[in-house]
C-alpha cells in the first residue's frame, strides 16, 4: 500500500514536471517571431515636400521629430515639431496602423495637420515600414497621399522616417 502511494506521488510529480517543461510551447507572440508595435517611440522624419499648386507654398526641405505612442491594437497618437522649408509647426495627431507577421507595417493618418493645406481640406497620408530589433526600431517611408479625396498619382514628396522605442524605468 505504501509503495502504491509513493508510486502515485512520483507519477503525479513526474506529470507536473512534464507539464512544466511543455509550457515554453506557448510563448508570447514576440518570442514566436511575430512582431509587435506597442509603447512610446521617438520619431524622426526627413525629406523634401513637393505638393501640387495651390498647396505648394511650403515645398522644400522637411523634418519632423517627436514621440508617438502605439497602443498595441492598431491606434497611435503623435506629438511632434515639424519644419516645412523654414516654417515650424507643433502638432498632435492620431492614426491607425497594421503590422504583418513578417514585420512590415502600414500607418494611415486622416487629416494630418500640415501648414500647406487649409483647415478643412481632407487628406490621407500613408506610410509603409519595417520593424527591426524585435520591434524596438523601424524604418518607414511615405507611400501614399490623398488631398481633397483625390489620390495623388505622383506623391512628389520624398519622406523617410525612423522609430526608436523608448524605455521608462
Amino acid at each position: 500500500m505504501m509503495r502504491r502511494r509513493a508510486f502515485s506521488l512520483l507519477t503525479s510529480v513526474g506529470m507536473l514536471l512534464l507539464l512544466g517543461a511543455a509550457s515554453p510551447l506557448t510563448q508570447p507572440a514576440s518570442a514566436q517571431g511575430q512582431f509587435a508595435l506597442a509603447g512610446t517611440y521617438a520619431v524622426q522624419f526627413t525629406g523634401t515636400v513637393f505638393l501640387p499648386a495651390p498647396f505648394n507654398m511650403f515645398n522644400g526641405p522637411f523634418s519632423r521629430n517627436g514621440k508617438v505612442f502605439f497602443d498595441g491594437i492598431g491606434n497611435f497618437t503623435s506629438t511632434v515639431v515639424a519644419n516645412y522649408n523654414g516654417t515650424v509647426s507643433r502638432d498632435v495627431f492620431s492614426g491607425t496602423y497594421q503590422v504583418a507577421g513578417d514585420g512590415t507595417f502600414t500607418l494611415t493618418i486622416q487629416n494630418l495637420p500640415i501648414p500647406a493645406l487649409p483647415a478643412g481640406v481632407p487628406n490621407t497620408f500613408s506610410f509603409d515600414g519595417m520593424l527591426a530589433n524585435n520591434g524596438t526600431q523601424a524604418k518607414l517611408t511615405l507611400s501614399g497621399v490623398s488631398i481633397g479625396g483625390q489620390p495623388q498619382a505622383n506623391i512628389g514628396s520624398v519622406i523617410v522616417g525612423e522609430l526608436i522605442k523608448q524605455y521608462h524605468p
